[in-house]
């Protein structure tokens, strides 16, 4: 491996909300993604979630 990540998906509205410390008396934000479909997806496909690209993951984003 030669050390070089790709980007992250990221699915915060802005980088204040991504780059915020959570809060633990306060209820999680609401998640943007099916991760179940996601998970499922993946198994199908025969890949790690960390291996699927950014099309992919975006199939099972929330309106």
């Amino acid at each position: 491996m030669s050390g070089i990540r790709k980007p992250a998906v990221i699915l915060a509205d802005s980088t204040e909300e991504y780059m915020a410390t959570s809060d633990p008396y306060k209820s999680p934000p609401k998640s943007k993604l099916h991760i179940q479909k996601l998970v499922q997806y993946a198994e199908r496909v025969g890949k790690k979630i960390e291996e699927l690209t950014a099309e992919e993951i975006l199939q099972f984003k929330i309106p």
